[in-house]
């Protein structure tokens, strides 16, 4: 801008912030491992003054008050010039303050989905909170964030740490000479071990010589860009095909498979053999790879780079790295939104490849590499070859292990939370107890109102368990009282502690007792033994402690739910089935049961006379009454306020009427000193017929037993092609103890 005044500058300026002042010219981000572009970088070029670059008139620009609309002319270029080719990233600079104006904001929806926003290194971070807010609206979208000219201006190590951008580009005065000075490459190779740490992705800028390029690809650096690679453009420019960076390309990926099978080699177990593999593929730039095996039914994280996070504990029903262990073939995926078992951990991954790992030919686990850019088939064909040499290393070293403590406790506790019955749970309880532990038996004795006592037990020495009295189990209690658990030495000739005496005798030659507690307070003991000489470790024993933990919790919750369910299900006054429990029941009847209605007579009259405390006796005795002179197979439900309904097994093949009749006839001679009674219809379905029929018709012969004479029983349609045997039919009944047929004759006042 020599010999120029500054009306001059001002008037360029004005014509470059006017559409099409700017023009925008892209130089490709290379992927040192194999050549491919992965993205671009959007360049300014104002051709005002020929010469002169574009950080000078940013320089006037900031001079003259222009800066920022500058900057917005160079947004709107970059939005006009649309998505790079193939879905590659787009990186474009910009000052931090210009993030949110509302102008910039604007042109979102213009620009690339794939964009990464580079900071630039000309103005300082005062305030990294309002920064990070400011990014956060851009991230939300899909956009990234990379550092520019790192070590450079402001752009210091501080930027990293606040803001956790994905892409650290290392300054041009780094990367030149970098061959030749020692001093450089520690400094590179520091900021590349701190971007593996942190999990950025680095990008050498200003490659311009071959020894330059051979230096940063043997140091590991993941992408680069300079004149050496491929010079800014527009249109895009082409792929870089230079004959030096295939060269050195082929030297290097023969190097780097040496480097890897001399690391497999010295691997003394399967989790060095993964993170060797890991770190080979992260050397290639731009992988994320992940390395599974299954480990206590669960695919579990041996190694990974590139990620902060990895997702852990992964069964073989879920995700891309579960399906390729369960079914033993590769899963490639070019779209995350295609797959419906695409598990997310990271936004913005452009592909994945999935391989399974093999020993003798069966999946042992998994091999998964993640990309921010599309897999090229060099790198596929790299995935593959190292998942088939880490197979055939693992078979040397071996995947299996005993199962941690800590992963059958995990196990255990999957099954034991499954389990709302309580007794299902009590049962389930001693058999993780004694898979935990390794023991081959297990009692489990609860404080149910009573003192301790056996609830169940498991394993071949359960007998000896099952004899042991409420004094052996308060022994026992007492022990572990103020300690977490009490368990046998693995000497054998040891003395007995208290209480254990009855097991001893019973065969037990180890065993381990835990309090089992719900809110703090003794709920119970739970006791594994088994009938050889051992001894537990501190983690089964700290496993085995976790486990009666557990089963406080999951006690106090399965006895809770059993309780919601009776409240559900049950009516308070009678404690017979309510309106719910009827017609969940009717609605799953079997052929030939029926159904009988039962209405209280006058039951108002009752009320009004005696009382509602009265009213409520009537209805328990009634209650009462009905269940005693059922069959057991026979459920009675209390379905409104006096109104009753019994569900008849094999209804179709009794005399419902008679059974019907006996019933009103006892409730009657119980209530007709008040002047009450009870009434009946009964129906027995037709085939194929719904609830709604065949109740309506129940309701309709009880209303005629009510009109015509009450106290009886109408049965709807009925016909004596129902009748059995009399005296068959009522044996049941007629025989009731008189301690169950009382209730419809007592507790009624005169």
């Amino acid at each position: 801008m020599a010999n120029t005044t500054p009306d001059d500058v001002r008037a360029a300026l004005c014509r470059l912030v006017l559409p099409g002042g700017v023009r925008v010219v892209y130089q490709p981000i290379v992927r040192l491992a194999d050549g491919e572009v992965v993205g671009y970088e959007a360049l300014a070029r104002m051709d005002v003054e020929r010469g002169v670059g574009p950080s000078r008139w940013l320089e006037a620009a900031t001079r003259m008050g222009m800066r920022t609309e500058l900057e917005l002319a160079c947004w709107a270029a970059v939005a006009h010039g649309g998505p790079p080719p193939a879905d590659r990233l787009l990186f474009v600079n910009t000052s931090p303050d210009l993030l949110a104006d509302p102008r910039v904001r604007a042109l979102r929806g213009d620009l690339p989905d794939r964009l990464v926003i580079e900071l630039t290194e000309e103005h300082a971070v005062s305030d990294y909170d309002t920064l990070r807010e400011q990014l956060s609206s851009w991230t939300a979208e899909g956009a990234r964030l990379a550092i520019d000219d790192l070590g450079s201006g402001y752009a210091s190590l501080r930027h990293v740490l606040q803001l956790e951008p994905e892409f650290l580009k290392l300054d041009c005065s780094l990367i030149s000479g970098i061959d030749r000075s020692p001093a450089q490459r520690a400094m590179a190779s520091a900021l590349l071990s701190f971007a593996r740490e942190v999990g950025s992705t680095v990008i050498a800028e200003g490659v311009e010589a071959p020894g330059e390029l051979a230096t940063l690809r043997d140091m590991g650096v993941h992408l680069a860009q300079g004149y050496l690679l491929a010079r800014p453009g527009n249109p895009w420019p082409a792929d870089p095909v230079r004959p030096v960076h295939r060269r050195t390309r082929a030297l290097a990926s023969e190097a780097e498979a040496a480097r890897l099978e001399r690391l497999l080699h010295a691997a003394t177990d399967s989790r060095q053999a993964c993170d060797a593999v890991a770190d080979h593929l992260s050397r290639r730039g731009g992988l994320m790879p992940s390395l599974y095996l299954e480990r206590d039914g669960l695919l579990r994280c041996q190694a990974q780079r590139g990620l902060w996070q990895v997702l852990d504990g992964m069964p073989a029903s879920s995700g891309l790295t579960g399906r390729a262990f369960r079914t033993g073939r590769a899963v490639r995926l070019a779209d995350a939104a295609s797959a419906a078992d695409y598990l997310e951990a990271i936004p913005g991954v452009a592909a994945e490849l999935c391989v399974p790992l093999r020993v003798a030919g069966t999946s042992v686990g998994a091999l998964n590499v993640e990309s921010l850019s599309a897999l090229s088939q060099a790198d596929e064909l790299e995935v593959e070859r190292c998942a088939r040499r880490l197979g055939a290393h693992l078979e040397r070293l071996g995947t299996g292990r005993r199962p941690s403590a800590l992963g059958r406790m995990a196990q255990a506790s999957y099954r034991l939370l499954g389990l709302g019955d309580p007794d299902d749970l009590r049962r389930q309880l001693v058999v993780q107890a004694a898979e935990v532990t390794g023991m081959c038996s297990a009692v489990l004795a609860l404080d149910e109102g009573a003192g301790l006592q056996v609830v169940t037990a498991t394993g071949p020495l359960a007998p000896a368990m099952l004899g042991l009295t409420h004094d052996e189990l308060d022994t026992l209690a007492a022990v572990v009282a103020q300690v977490a658990s009490c368990h046998s030495s693995g000497e054998a000739t040891g003395r007995t502690v208290a209480g254990t005496e009855r097991l001893r005798r019973g065969g037990a030659r180890a065993l381990a007792v835990t309090p089992v507690l719900r809110h703090g307070e003794r709920l119970g003991v739970l006791v594994v033994a088994h009938d050889s000489t051992r001894r537990l470790g501190e983690e089964d024993a700290e496993a085995f402690e976790l486990l009666a933990a557990l089963a406080g919790g999951a006690l106090d919750l399965a006895d809770t739910m059993a309780e919601l369910h009776d409240l559900a299900v049950l009516d308070p006054l009678t404690g017979l089935g309510n309106h719910r429990a009827f017609h969940d029941h009717v609605g799953a009847l079997e052929v030939g049961d029926a159904v009988l209605l039962a209405d209280i007579d006058r039951f108002k009259q009752v009320n009004d006379t005696f009382g509602h405390l009265v009213g409520d006796q009537t209805l328990r005795t009634v209650a009462a009454g009905l269940a005693a002179g059922v069959r057991a197979e026979d459920r009675a439900y209390r379905i409104g306020g006096d109104e009753f309904a019994i569900v008849i097994h094999r209804g179709a093949s009794l005399d419902v009427a008679a059974m019907g009749d006996r019933l009103c006839r006892r409730a009657t001679e119980a209530l007709g000193r008040m002047g009450a009674g009870l009434s009946a219809g009964a129906c027995v379905p037709r085939p194929g017929e719904g609830p709604t029929s065949f109740l309506a018709r129940a309701d309709a012969a009880l209303y005629d037993a009510k009109r015509n004479q009450r106290g009886q029983v109408v049965v709807a349609g009925a016909s004596t092609a129902l009748l059995a045997d009399l005296d068959d039919v009522l044996s049941p009944m007629t025989t009731v103890p008189e301690e169950r047929r009382t209730p419809l004759s007592q507790d009624c006042p005169a």
